[in-house]
C-alpha cells in the first residue's frame, strides 16, 4: 500500500491517476475541503480523512504502507494551510510518523532552489522537510521540482475569462523553467518503482519559457486578448501588503520576484536524459486544446 499524502491536490490527483491506471493499491491521505476524493470507481484505493497538523491523524495515515508520496504543499492555498504549516510542521509529522510505523521509502515533492538560506519562506520550509526526511532513516527520494507550469497558466489566464486580459507578473521576459504535472506525477511512479532511485535528489523541469511566452500561448490558444502587467515595483509592495488579506496573492509576488531574479531557471536536459523513460509534457500539451 502506498500512501498520497495530499492526493486531491494538482499534483496528487495527477499521481494518483497513474497509480489507477497501472494497478496500484493506495491510499489517499487529505482534509478533503479544497478539492473533493476521488469515485470509487476509479481504482483500488483508500481514502483516509485528515490534517497534517494532527499528529495522531498522520500516524493513523501511514499505518500498513511501504511506501509515501507526500505530495502536499500550503504554497497554493488559500486559507487553511501555509508553507509553514503544511509543506514544514506537516512534512515534519508525516516523516516521524512514518518513521514509527516502519515505512520503507518515502518520496517527496520540493522545489528547485529549497535552501536553508533560500530568499523565499517557500523555499526554507520545502528545505527543512528535506533535511529532516534525509536524517530519518528511511528510504528517500527527493524530486525538487521547477516552478509547476499548470499552476502559472490557470493564474495568469483567470483575468482572461472575465476582461480579456492575460496577467504577467513583473518583466516577464526572464526564463523560467517549468515542470508539467504529468511529468511530475510520472517521475513520482518512477521513484516509487525503481530500486535504484531511493537516496537521490532529482531537479526536475519540462521546459524553459519566459512569462511572457506562457502569456503569448495562452492569448493564442485562447483567440487573443490583452496583457495585464504587473511591474516589479508593484509586485514588491503586493509581496508584503498582500499578506493580511490574501497570504497567496503575496506568496505569487514573492515567487515572481524570486523568478526575476532569474534564480529560477535551469538547464533541465541534464536530468532528462538521466530519465529517457519520462515521455516530456511540455506548454503546448499542458494548455490543452483551444476552447
Amino acid at each position: 500500500m502506498i500512501l498520497v499524502v495530499g492526493g486531491t491536490g494538482r499534483l496528487g490527483a495527477r499521481v494518483t491517476k497513474d497509480f489507477a491506471r497501472a494497478g496500484i493499491a493506495f491510499r489517499i491521505m487529505a482534509r478533503g475541503h479544497s478539492q473533493p476524493f476521488p469515485e470509487r470507481d476509479h481504482g483500488d484505493f483508500e481514502v483516509f480523512r485528515g490534517s497534517l497538523s494532527s499528529a495522531s491523524d498522520c500516524l493513523r495515515a501511514v499505518q500498513g504502507c511501504g511506501q509515501v508520496v507526500f505530495a502536499a504543499s500550503g504554497f497554493g492555498l488559500k486559507k487553511g494551510g501555509t508553507p509553514r504549516t503544511v509543506d514544514r510542521d506537516g512534512a515534519l509529522r508525516l516523516v516521524e510518523a512514518a518513521t514509527d510505523a516502519g515505512v520503507r521509502h518515502v518520496v517527496m515533492m520540493s522545489m528547485h532552489g529549497a535552501a536553508a538560506d533560500a530568499p523565499t519562506n517557500f523555499l526554507r520550509m520545502k528545505f527543512a522537510a528535506e533535511e529532516a526526511l534525509k536524517s530519518s532513516g528511511m528510504g528517500w527520494t527527493i524530486i525538487r521540482m521547477s516552478a509547476n507550469l499548470e499552476q502559472f497558466l490557470t493564474v495568469m489566464s483567470q483575468p482572461l475569462e472575465t476582461g480579456g486580459k492575460v496577467l504577467v507578473l513583473g518583466s516577464g521576459d526572464v526564463p523560467v523553467t517549468f515542470t508539467s504535472t504529468a511529468d511530475a506525477a510520472a517521475l513520482v511512479g518512477l521513484a516509487i518503482s525503481d530500486p535504484a532511485l531511493p537516496g537521490q535528489t532529482i531537479e526536475w523541469g519540462s521546459g524553459v519559457h519566459s512569462l511572457n511566452e506562457l502569456a503569448a500561448a495562452i492569448l493564442t490558444n485562447g483567440g487573443g486578448g490583452e496583457i495585464k502587467r504587473i511591474p516589479v515595483p508593484a509586485l514588491r509592495i503586493m509581496s508584503v501588503a498582500a499578506r493580511p488579506f490574501s497570504p497567496f496573492l503575496a506568496r505569487m509576488a514573492t515567487a515572481a520576484l524570486w523568478m526575476e531574479s532569474g534564480a529560477a531557471a535551469f538547464d533541465p536536459m541534464v536530468q532528462r536524459r538521466a530519465f529517457p523513460e519520462i515521455p516530456v509534457r511540455d506548454l503546448k500539451e499542458s494548455l490543452g486544446p483551444r476552447p
